[in-house]
């Protein structure tokens, strides 16, 4: 038990004079919360700037992207032409096989 009171009594005796060897006064203070806000502010601005610029980058390659495909159309595979319409054949009527008789006979 007196080992451990031999190595704690001067590691806690450093700390202290470790933690008191700096004087923190209230405008130092007030300097690091003013660094604290504006490094916040400076990130929130960057992220914004960020965003806004992949967002007009998205536009951009968007408009880009559908001009081509208008030039283009995309469309690779050609569609078959449409085929010539065949001439209407020509019917050879056939001769009446069947005669038919008048209704109403003249007389001669």
């Amino acid at each position: 038990m007196k080992l451990h009171f031999r190595y704690i009594i001067p590691i806690i005796f450093i700390l202290l004079l470790i933690g008191c060897k700096k004087k923190v006064t209230q405008q130092s203070l007030i300097n690091s919360a003013v660094e604290l806000k504006l490094d916040q502010w400076r990130n929130d601005q960057l992220k914004t700037c960020k965003a806004k610029a992949l967002e007009n980058a998205l536009k951009y390659v968007d408009s880009v992207l559908l001009a081509t495909s208008l030039e283009t159309k995309l469309d690779t595979i050609s569609k078959p032409v449409k085929p010539v319409k065949p001439p209407k054949p020509e019917f050879k009527p056939r001769p009446d096989s069947v005669v038919v008789d008048p209704i109403i006979k003249k007389e001669e």
